[in-house]
């Protein structure tokens, strides 16, 4: 930008050439005929980016883009000061590169900035060089001295806004894990006010609730998630069994934008909690994970817990799961196959809606057909099938047996 304006690279005109320079260097002239050329070029562009005038390291908040502070001035004159080594100006600019970055200022505002004090200047420079009597290879030399200059000492500024950018986004990468590590933490692990300053840290607003996400495979070195991923989920694609946390899971499309930034990987979703709670939604969606990795989900590629929690209920404990099939269904241990499971599918009718004609509208059968089946049944269970608590016994068997990857014992899935 302001470093557009050191000409001195530009070779002093040749006296055999009859123009009124004479051996004068262009950059001692122009700072003999136009003192005030930084100054000026800077209120130019101060003025029609008043943004970067802001990020000046010489300029405080509340100074006028039109008005430029003493400081700046010193600062300008010493970044067009001819006799300042190469150096001394990368310095100064890189200096501009970091306020710029500091100040949230857009790496293309600052490209442009410098681009508009070259025109700027050069627009300042060919006049007085006209007014001199310059030839037209003096005009040409000038000019490329304006954009060699502009293109250097932006890139001085450019690069150090560069460093920063990276060196902020692998900071905040490191924030946001950090953040995840301490919710996930058990409840009285940490501090009561690391949360929120964790979260300060990793510019993250605690949300009202969250729900913990575990993933299928590990993550592959490079590999990125994509974004259709919101902003606001916070990830760590390193541990072994790779996880997020993502706030407010109930907004509309969370679920199917995390579809597709997954890209076809299977995933559970742990059940909605409070942020002091997602250890334990942790821990779900891992047993979640385990249940859809065995086909408990039939081929669902992803698993959200607060749609199945009787299935959760039910298989948060395979061992006594099974026991309840073997011991609530011995009486059914003897039979064929298909006998078997044509008795359970209508006893499980019958059991959820409570009558014999309803169950055959489920099951679609002749109510006769019911009969018999039912006659069937009170040959093998008896008086218990009028036992409000083992019908309720007996439907949790025979879900959790339709639910449980391999068959309990001697009996098979019944479907």
């Amino acid at each position: 930008m302001s470093g557009s304006f050191h000409a001195a690279p530009v070779p002093p005109p040749s006296s055999e050439a009859g123009d009124g320079l004479g051996d004068q260097s262009l950059a001692l002239y122009f700072q003999s005929q136009l003192p005030d050329l930084p100054e000026r070029v800077l209120e130019d562009v101060w003025r029609s980016m008043p943004e970067v005038a802001r990020a000046s390291p010489h300029c405080s908040e509340h100074d006028a883009p039109s008005a430029v502070d003493p400081r700046l001035r010193a600062f300008v004159r010493n970044i067009a000061d001819p006799t300042r080594s190469p150096e001394d100006r990368a310095r100064m600019h890189r200096a501009l590169g970091r306020s710029a970055y500091l100040h949230g200022v857009d790496p293309v505002l600052l490209q442009s900035a410098y681009q508009a004090g070259a025109r700027f200047a050069w627009r300042r420079l060919a006049e007085a060089l006209r007014r001199s009597g310059a030839t037209a290879d003096q005009l040409l030399r000038a000019t490329e001295a304006v954009l060699a200059s502009a293109e250097e000492l932006s890139g001085h500024a450019l690069a150090s806004y560069r460093e920063l950018s990276e060196d902020g986004t692998e900071a905040l990468r490191r924030n946001r894990q950090r953040l995840l590590q301490v919710i996930l933490a058990e409840p009285g692990s940490v501090a009561p006010d690391a949360l929120s300053r964790a979260a300060n840290a990793a510019r993250w607003t605690v949300p009202r609730s969250i729900a913990c996400v575990v993933l299928d495979r590990r993550w592959e070195t490079g590999e990125r998630l994509s974004p259709a991923l919101d902003p606001d989920v916070l990830s760590d694609l390193r541990h072994p069994e790779p996880r997020l946390i993502l706030p407010e899971p109930d907004r509309p499309g969370r679920i199917d934008r995390l579809r597709r930034a997954l890209q076809g990987m299977r995933f559970a979703v742990g059940t909605r909690v409070g942020v002091a709670e997602a250890a334990q939604s942790l821990r779900i969606a891992e047993h979640a994970l385990s249940l859809l990795r065995q086909g408990a989900f039939r081929d669902a590629d992803h698993v959200r817990c607060d749609d199945h929690l009787s299935t959760l209920l039910l298989l948060n404990d395979e061992h006594l799961a099974r026991r309840l099939v073997e011991r609530r269904m011995a009486a059914l241990e003897r039979l064929e196959t298909e006998p078997r499971r044509r008795l359970l599918e209508t006893l499980l009718a019958w059991l959820s809606t409570g009558s014999q004609a309803q169950a055959a509208v489920r099951l679609h059968l002749h109510p006769q057909t019911v009969r018999y089946r039912m006659r069937r049944l009170d040959e093998l269970f008896g008086d218990q099938l009028h036992d409000p608590a083992w019908r309720f016994e007996m439907e949790l068997a025979i879900r959790a047996h339709r639910l449980l990857p391999h068959p309990a014992t001697s009996l098979q899935r019944t479907d």
